[in-house]
């Protein structure tokens, strides 16, 4: 047996009762006046932890060999002295080695910690450096469409990047890249010169009221408007209902022009075209028929409806391609394309005139904060960039042209299950389920510029800017209209017998069409002939 310490054979051996290592008495003695702690374990150890070892040479217990005498105390001043000393300084010594040796496997340990460490942060900082850049050109796009100077700080951009598919025609990246240029200088013109006269503004707002209404549309089995549309020319209206179906109504005779029943489950979007920048009063009642129309549904698909005479519609395609619900349909301001977002994870384009799908992205591999499960989709006034609302919370923006992700804004509390772009091209109202809130986010800032609050667990269905920007109507459990910069509350109307739950502006006159669960639709106007 040897000391655990020393390594050589103890003449006072004793006995660790917590370790059960072995130990010269005097050495171990010695080390637990200094650190009260086993040596070897690094435990708490007393002496009177500590067991002495007998020896016996006898085969009979009851019988002991004698005690072995110890030599004599030496003096200073003799060799037993010296030899005294010389034990002294090896006990030293061996104490010394034996912190020696357990700092240098501590500092091993933590060097081969610090080593792995630094290759990790080389590693995250290349990735990070690398996405910063890829954000930065991601930005200088945003910023292109919007025709805004970029920022000269750093913002916070999303790092995941979607698998696109295809790449867009040459003829299309034309049109959509001409219609931009068009668009953009046409609007800051248009919004520069105001409503015109008759037209709902935020100061006439207040006098708004329901002049006509549609009552018994849809279905009775499966009761509810579910989406909403007006052309552009303020005399057709677009509906889907809980019912699978969707109408074509006429707004002045308030008849039925064309319905279509295709769709095995309830509509979640309808959409019609030349709807992205109208003008706005008698230059808007001008306007033709719009050549498309467009329905999402819960089964799966959307469907594409062609105009003929007598602003009747037919159906031209069903779009299939999807895993889950299609959550939300928008026309691009080209007239060319739909855009279409789907619970599957991954938004498409698809050509309105021949029903092929030109563009179709989805969700990357890396998880990202927010999901890419979509339950809203919108087009920017431009046709530039394209936004969709997950049900995580995250509103992302995307590059149609590219298929990239732009930007992706976070904050809000449940799925963003409403967006409008202002017709401005600067600002996008979005709203989320479970909060009595709308966030009004700035694309040239990046953050959230305005809120709009309502009453504590009001239930928000859909927001809308209208095409002058000064007026956001949310629908829910009534109908509220907002104006001004500041969006402050002009307007209320709390007739209604079910939850709103679609709205959409008249470019024509500023009146407020709305439809809910009651299977109404609403007209609110200032005049008489809405």
């Amino acid at each position: 047996m040897f000391c655990a310490i020393s390594g050589e054979a103890p003449k006072e051996p004793v006995v660790s009762k917590k370790s059960g290592l072995l130990f010269e008495k005097r050495l171990i003695e010695r080390y637990i006046d200094e650190h009260g702690k086993d040596p070897i374990t690094g435990e708490e150890l007393s002496v009177d932890d500590l067991l002495p070892v007998k020896s016996c040479t006898s085969r009979r217990p009851t019988h002991p060999a004698p005690h072995t005498a110890f030599p004599r105390p030496p003096s200073h001043t003799s060799v037993p002295s010296l030899l005294t000393a010389l034990q002294n300084e090896y006990d030293a010594m061996v104490f010394e080695t034996l912190a020696l040796k357990k700092q240098y496997d501590s500092v091993r340990q933590d060097l081969a910690h610090a080593l792995y460490t630094n290759d990790a942060s080389t590693r995250v900082i290349a990735r990070l450096l690398k996405e910063r850049n890829e954000a930065r050109d991601a930005l200088a796009n945003v910023h292109a469409s919007l025709g805004t100077a970029p920022a000269t700080d750093d913002v916070d951009m999303a790092p995941a990047e979607a698998a696109s598919d295809a790449a867009l025609p040459a003829d299309l990246l034309t049109a959509i890249d001409e219609t931009a240029s068009a668009l953009s200088s046409e609007r800051r013109a248009r919004i520069k010169r105001g409503a015109p006269e008759g037209y709902t503004t935020p100061a006439s707002a207040a006098s708004l009221q329901q002049l006509a209404s549609m009552t018994s549309v849809h279905g009775a089995s499966a009761p509810g408007i579910t989406a909403l549309d007006v052309s552009a020319n303020g005399q057709l209206v677009l509906t889907g209902g809980k019912d699978k179906a969707v109408l074509v109504l006429d707004r002045a005779s308030q008849k039925v022009l064309s319905t279509f029943k295709g769709h095995t489950k309830p509509i979640h979007a309808v959409a019609f075209a030349a709807r992205a920048n109208p003008p706005v009063g008698t230059a808007a009642a001008e306007l033709p028929p719009p050549p498309y129309a467009v329905s999402a549904s819960a089964d799966k698909t959307l469907r594409v409806y062609a105009a003929k005479d007598n602003h009747t519609y037919s159906l031209a395609h069903t779009l299939k391609g999807y895993a889950d619900e299609v959550t939300g349909a928008d026309i691009h301001p080209t007239d060319l394309i739909v855009g279409s977002a789907s619970r599957d994870g991954s938004w498409a384009l698809h050509a309105l005139a021949s029903g092929e799908r030109v563009l179709h992205v989805g969700a990357p591999d890396a998880d990202d904060d927010g999901g890419y499960v979509y339950e809203s989709f919108a087009f920017h006034p431009d046709g530039q960039l394209a936004a969709t609302g997950t049900a995580g919370g995250a509103i992302r923006v995307w590059d149609v042209k590219q298929g990239k992700q732009s930007a992706v804004f976070r904050g809000h509390e449940g799925a963003v299950h409403s967006l409008s772009f202002s017709p401005n091209g600067y600002l996008l109202a979005a709203a989320s389920r479970g909060a009595s809130v709308v966030k009004v986010w700035d694309l040239r800032k990046l953050e959230v510029t305005r809120t709009v609050e309502l009453p504590d667990n009001y239930t928000i269905a859909q927001v809308r800017f209208d095409p002058t920007a000064q007026l956001l109507a949310v629908v829910g459990d009534d109908v509220r209209v907002f104006g001004g910069k500041a969006l402050q509350p002009v307007y209320t109307f709390a007739e209604n017998q079910a939850q709103e739950t679609s709205a959409q502006w008249s470019p024509v006159d500023g009146a407020l069409l709305t439809a809910g669960l009651d299977r109404t639709v609403r007209m609110l106007g200032a005049g008489a002939d809405a």
